[in-house]
């Protein structure tokens, strides 16, 4: 009996039974290819069961190449930051504050939008309700939220239930958890989230007020040199694009989203669910089975990229394992479904490899 429990602790050690795991030297293999070959600058996080399997960081937190990343270091997560607004919404239905089939009528009647009685709270977190994209001159100015909408309501709408990734459904649900809450849409993701998660590395931008450790943007031009990415008023993207944070921290809201410390089981499978006739979206996220890995995990993918600031959170959610890519150039693609040759691609294959 001594003899084969001896024998399982051997195989447990070796990862011989249940998971298998991940092989942190080939991770570090494909991520240094992609930096010498000058193809990522930023900062690459594995973990596997929550702990943390590989975490480096490469080049610089600006254009001029005088402040090295390092893996504190934090960056603009541009549209993962509506992962954050559908996580307070939907906390908002579990309390019974609001419902998914709530109107923009009746939940934001002050303001003008055409069709407001038909777009619901379901059809903007999905992209489905048929409001325009702004005009990019909408960033060259300070505006508030409201101002926004009006600004880009100018612009010709869409029929809805077609999927068009447009920010204003996400600046409509920022107003929404104001008019709920009575606070500020900052105020109730710290409340809510960054507090709960423990993410104290994570916080919001503004033009003029940027952290110590921030990797600034840059992007390169047509004869590859390094071009830093004006400072325009990123406060303007507000719920749909406007927070910063480190690898460790968005690693800390992965495991969190575990647990029911941030939602419920019932509100994730809400957030979760997929939609293939929406491009396989979720509620802020992409959910699928990824198709090019030998195993085929379960992923839920959340992506962001403004100019240089390029970024991905990518949860096996079957399996508890999770890559982070954080970049502040334009070098790193986010948006390289199934195309091997760019790093995301590359270490999901691992990743995927590497199962059981």
């Amino acid at each position: 009996m001594l003899k084969l429990l001896a024998t399982c602790i051997v195989l447990l050690s070796a990862g011989l039974l249940g998971s298998a795991q991940v092989d942190s030297h080939k991770i570090d293999g494909i991520v240094q290819n992609f930096v010498a070959n000058r193809l990522f600058e930023g900062t690459v996080l594995v973990a596997d069961g929550g702990k943390m399997v590989y975490h480096d960081s490469f080049g610089f937190k600006d254009a001029d190449s005088l402040r090295p990343v390092e893996n504190t270091t934090r960056f603009g997560i541009a549209s993962i930051t509506k992962m954050f607004t559908a996580l307070v919404i939907l906390q908002l239905v579990e309390e019974e504050k609001i419902e998914l089939n709530n109107n923009l009528n009746d939940l934001l009647p002050n303001l003008k939008i055409p069709r407001s009685k038909q777009i619901t709270v379901h059809h903007l977190l999905l992209h489905i309700s048929g409001l325009p994209n702004e005009n990019q001159d909408v960033y060259t100015q300070l505006r508030n939220p409201r101002d926004f909408v009006e600004q880009t309501m100018k612009n010709k709408s869409r029929r809805i239930g077609r999927f068009n990734y447009a920010n204003l459904d996400y600046i409509l649900l920022g107003l929404i958890i104001e008019k709920c809450e009575g606070i500020t849409w900052e105020m109730s993701v710290q409340r809510r989230i960054l507090d709960k998660a423990l993410m104290e590395q994570t916080g919001f931008l503004k033009k003029d007020k940027y952290p110590a450790d921030f990797a600034y943007s840059f992007s390169y031009d047509e004869n590859d040199d390094r071009k830093a990415d004006p400072l325009f008023y990123i406060e303007n993207f507000f719920a749909a694009g406007c927070m910063y944070s480190s690898a460790r921290d968005l690693l800390r809201l992965d495991q969190a989203m575990y647990s029911s410390k941030i939602l419920s089981e019932e509100s994730k499978a809400l957030m979760f669910a997929s939609y293939p006739e929406y491009n396989y979206s979720g509620y802020s996220v992409w959910t699928y089975d990824y198709p090019f890995g030998e195993s085929k995990p379960r992923i839920m993918e959340r992506r962001g990229g403004i100019l240089g600031a390029n970024s991905v959170l990518i949860r096996m959610i079957d399996i508890n394992r999770t890559l982070i890519i954080l970049s502040n150039n334009d070098q790193f693609n986010p948006d390289s479904f199934g195309d091997t040759s760019e790093l995301k691609e590359a270490l999901m294959v691992e990743l995927s490899r590497a199962n059981p």
